[in-house]
């Protein structure tokens, strides 16, 4: 930013300022009370807006030159004009971020750690996104060639920590440790009331390992083994005690039914000498039947013989008109039923003769005979039925017999069976109560394993979290932004030192200053005016402003006002700054011989390019 006019009006102690710059660096001179001051503080409102001499906006006409209703100051540029008008404070202002720390040197050492911290982010461009912080989270091996170190944080962890790196490293920072936190109290419930501790939690193991622990599992494993396969002895010796259980019980039950069976086939001889008796008696009523059937027509006679007309004409005719005489004696009969009688009779004797002596005519006491014999021979069916049931029962009963003579010849003692029986069950007894006794020893061991890997796991939740914290705090991970972001304006720093012949000043990564070995709060005013306009001046060349202003270089020694001049006349020659600005208290404008540097001297509030002073 090349300055090229300054005018000021009625402007605190600056009554009537009026300058053209043509050189790059402008110092202005003055005693006690001339207006310097006035001159930077209006200078600085023009561009930024801002004073500090007064806190509130409606304190502005307080600026004014006493005894004035109002006052003014503009600035020009190369490119464009700022001015701020009293007593309302209005004008046109630059907005670049760094412009106040190079208006005010001593800005930046003013600062908290995290104000410069963030400052200096903002200057060098470091952005602090989500993604990139994951990364250095995550990876476990840095790229070849980077500066940073790699932490291999818990990713499920991480995965948690990212939304509230949103609210920026410090909210984050703290929920990581408020984790780390919780998880030391769970380890210490979990102890039992014993604090957590970084040396002993990944050590800590239960006090005792019950007795055989080591060898639990394998003999749990062989135990059981032991135990299936005196299951299966017992469950065949069981078989086998059933089966002999239950062929006794055969046998007494067989032994009960012996003297009904025996009697029962006892009777075989006697029912076998019946059933023949029947049988042939059967034939016999049979032959009988067959023989009566025949005499009392009720067989099959050849339907072309004699018997056939007498038993379809003749006899039937005959039988009518018998049966109408006898039920009607007396009574004149048709001469149509006697003329058809008589003809069916002439026929038949035509033919055959006397009906009286043709074959097949029925015997009367056949037929009064026949359901007699009839009746008898049903009775004999029944009979032989019945023998040869009673027989078939004999036989049954005396292959029973056999078959209980069988089963008493087979049947053995089951005692030595259900002694078997009994061995096993014992055998098995003790082995369940082994393998009880040796779960309940597993179920130790488990669960003084589940202990552990809670306390182990909680233990790595706490360095886990603890891990995470670390890295996230102003020291980790934004220490390494900030370092990055650093080097830049440490290098600047080492040269101006250099180019000045002034002890180096730098900006640690924990944000203090130090100038040359000491730390800030330790130099002496002159050194701290010193580390604040290289830190000032490094700002503007990094910023792009290309502007300083520096206030109170009165405060160095004659050595040291002759360094900052060289040191600005090589700025200002190698196109480093565009303007800058210092102003001191001075009895007289010293002498000059600078290409690059012009001088004013201020009095009453008045400038004007002077005379070198004797």
């Amino acid at each position: 930013m090349k300055i090229t006019e300054i005018t000021c009006s009625n402007f605190l102690g600056a009554r009537a300022v009026d300058l053209r710059l043509r050189k790059p660096v402008a110092m202005f001179a003055g005693k006690n009370g001339s207006g310097k001051s006035s001159i930077q503080e209006a200078f600085r409102m023009a561009l930024t807006g801002e004073t500090v001499r007064v806190a509130l906006q409606k304190q502005y006409g307080e600026l004014i030159t006493e005894g004035c209703e109002s006052g003014f100051v503009a600035v020009a540029t190369e490119t464009a004009g700022y001015e701020a008008v009293l007593p309302s404070g209005k004008g046109n202002h630059c907005d670049i971020a760094a412009l106040p720390y190079v208006l005010d040197a001593q800005r930046f050492a003013s600062l908290n750690a995290n104000d410069r911290r963030q400052f200096l982010f903002g200057l060098m461009g470091v952005k602090l996104d989500g993604a990139a912080v994951k990364t250095r989270l995550l990876q476990k091996d840095a790229p070849e060639g980077a500066n940073w170190k790699p932490r291999g944080c818990c990713p499920e962890k991480v995965e948690r920590i990212m939304p509230i790196m949103r609210a920026g490293f410090d909210a984050a920072t703290k929920e990581a440790a408020s984790k780390a936190r919780d998880a030391k109290a769970s380890w210490k419930t979990a102890m039992g009331g014993e604090a957590w501790g970084k040396e002993k939690a990944p050590k800590w193991q239960p006090a005792d390992l019950p007795e055989g622990a080591e060898q639990v599992a394998t003999n749990l494993l062989l135990i059981n083994k032991q135990l299936a396969a005196i299951e299966a002895d017992l469950a065949v010796a069981q078989q086998a005690f059933g089966a002999k259980k239950a062929s006794e019980q055969q046998r007494k039950e067989a032994e009960g039914r012996r003297a009904g069976l025996e009697a029962i086939a006892g009777t075989h001889k006697r029912y076998t000498e019946k059933l023949a008796r029947d049988t042939a008696e059967l034939a016999n009523w049979e032959k009988k039947v067959a023989d009566c059937r025949a005499r009392a027509g009720q067989g099959s006679p050849d339907p072309r013989s004699p018997g056939e007309y007498l038993l379809r004409g003749l006899a039937s005719v005959t039988n009518d008109f018998l049966t109408l005489s006898c039920d009607f004696p007396g009574v004149e009969w048709p001469s149509s039923l006697i003329n058809r009688a008589s003809v069916q009779l002439a026929e038949y004797r035509k033919l055959h003769g006397d009906p009286s002596e043709v074959k097949g005519v029925p015997d009367p006491e056949a037929i009064l005979k026949l359901p007699e014999y009839e009746n008898a021979l049903a009775l004999m069916k029944s009979a032989v039925a019945n023998s040869t049931r009673d027989l078939e029962a004999a036989k049954t009963a005396a292959t029973q017999l056999l078959a209980l003579d069988v089963i008493n010849t087979g049947a053995a003692d089951s005692g030595e069976v259900e002694a078997r029986v009994a061995e096993l069950s014992e055998q098995r007894k003790r082995a369940q109560a082994e393998a009880e006794k040796l779960r309940d020893l597993a179920g130790k061991v488990e669960r003084r394993g589940l202990v552990i890997a809670q306390v182990a796991k909680l233990h790595s939740d706490v360095m886990e979290w603890t891990a995470i914290a670390d890295a996230l705090a102003p020291d980790g991970i934004p220490a390494e932004l900030l370092t990055e972001a650093l080097d830049p304006i440490n290098e600047h720093l080492r040269l101006s030192a250099a180019d000045a012949e002034w002890e180096p000043a730098q900006i640690n990564p924990d944000m203090t200053i130090t100038y040359g070995t000491r730390d800030y709060a330790l130099i002496s005013e002159s050194e701290k005016w010193r580390a604040d306009a290289m830190i000032a001046e490094a700002v503007a060349h990094l910023s792009g402003i290309k502007l300083l202003v520096l206030d109170r270089f009165d405060v160095l020694d004659m050595k040291g006002r002759e360094d900052l001049l060289y040191w600005l006349d090589g700025l200002a020659t190698d196109g480093m700054i565009d303007t800058a600005l210092i102003f001191g208290t001075l009895k007289a404008l010293p002498a000059l011989n600078f290409d690059t540097i012009d001088a004013f001297w201020i009095e009453n509030g008045a400038t004007g390019q002077l005379k070198e002073a004797a």
